[in-house]
């Protein structure tokens, strides 16, 4: 019997400020917010309608649809889930729930624009796709590669501008009356360092256990200094996730607007502070043949493992079979090869492609080269050809 429960729907929050959107999970699908629900029910942006029944369905072992694309679907393949990587914490049976982990997105401001985002997490990427225009050949991705009117809309206004909202006030009235009873808290954006809350922000969780802060390191070294100031006046454990999984030409690739070299000082410069260092590394078929490499150079470190499934053109496994072969043994002759980590990236790599998602692939990579004046030189010349088969 297939087992259906997650205890990430029972304490853990994502708030995405810019998009007034919530997750229970930072996997699942995203709700948004009824604005005249939570002023009618203050305190309770944890206990929606949608997400009562979702937990009421888990606890009857049934499959919810927000956890689907992310999870169940890939768990059925032998895949790597979010979920399976947590399988074994304590079960929560409360229906009504108020949350332990808060995650939340400032913005998505952001200097990069990393191969494997979009506009909803870039800034830069949004202003790559007013200036050259939408994606051709991807039409399953259009929301994801074109603009619309709410990105149209976002543009215009300053940070400040954006933060006077109705549902941000909301939102703010929110975090403030759960502040105390959270046991960790992660701020993601974008690139938090440069939102001009990030201080005011970390002042708010002074009585929280843990606070991490997740960041490409996309920011002058002024304001990587300033962020790195706030992290560590607080008297709590502060860690900094530092987000990457590649290194030299391969690195600033898939990490478009960041240099190996500066990201190399930048690292140098973090170890200077009162703050711990982990890494988060995502991996997508144009930085997995970095994974030995990066692993092992920063393996005094704690590294946490996502894998990209969407979009899935992406994915680890749409790849050529030599590229897999070498990928796979080059794992498993590694000092990594027995950790949990390998293995899950090696049953990903193992699934089977088809020629959509090369096709898909194909579109990409030749608008997203042409656009920023690179090429795709460091990878196999395998996938090259591959690639540019017929």
């Amino acid at each position: 019997m297939e087992d259906y429960y997650c205890n990430q729907k029972f304490y853990q929050l994502k708030i995405n400020a810019e998009k007034r959107a919530i997750n229970s999970c930072c996997k699942s699908d995203q709700e948004s917010l009824d604005t005249d629900w939570l002023k009618n029910n203050p305190g309770e942006i944890f206990n929606t309608p949608n997400l009562l029944r979702e937990r009421s369905m888990m606890l009857s072992n049934q499959r919810v649809k927000s956890c689907e694309s992310t999870c169940w679907s890939k768990e059925a393949k032998g895949m790597w889930s979010r979920r399976l990587s947590s399988k074994n914490k304590k079960k929560i049976t409360t229906i009504r729930s108020k949350p332990t982990k808060l995650d939340i997105t400032l913005s998505g401001e952001c200097n990069l624009a990393c191969s494997y985002c979009c506009k909803q997490y870039s800034s830069t990427w949004r202003k790559d796709i007013e200036t050259n225009g939408k994606y051709e050949g991807l039409s399953n991705y259009n929301d994801r590669y074109e603009l619309n009117n709410f990105d149209r809309v976002l543009k215009k206004l300053s940070q400040k501008k954006r933060q006077l909202s109705t549902v941000t006030n909301l939102i703010n009235l929110e975090i403030d009356m759960m502040a105390d009873g959270l046991d960790s808290v992660t701020i993601t954006g974008g690139e938090p360092f440069l939102d001009y809350r990030f201080s005011d922000m970390m002042k708010k969780f002074k009585k929280t256990k843990y606070v991490s802060v997740h960041s490409g390191l996309g920011v002058s070294e002024t304001v990587l200094r300033r962020g790195l100031d706030a992290m560590s006046n607080r008297h709590e454990k502060t860690g900094l996730i530092v987000s990457a999984e590649s290194t030299g030409t391969n690195f600033e690739f898939n990490r478009q607007g960041s240099s190996w070299e500066t990201f190399l000082r930048y690292i140098d410069i973090i170890k200077e502070y009162d703050v711990a260092l982990e890494f988060l590394t995502t991996y997508s078929n144009l930085n997995v043949t970095d994974y030995v490499k990066f692993n092992t150079m920063f393996r005094e470190y704690p590294i946490t493992l996502n894998i990209v499934y969407d979009p899935e053109f992406m994915s680890v496994y749409n790849l050529d079979d030599d590229t897999k072969k070498f990928l796979i043994d080059d794992i498993k002759n590694s000092s990594l090869g027995n950790t949990k980590s390998a293995t899950d990236i090696i049953k990903t790599i193992n699934q089977p492609t088809n020629g959509k998602l090369k096709k898909e692939l194909q579109y990409f990579l030749s608008q997203f080269t042409e656009r920023r004046k690179i090429n795709a030189d460091f990878m196999p010349e395998s996938f090259k050809y591959w690639l540019e088969a017929q």
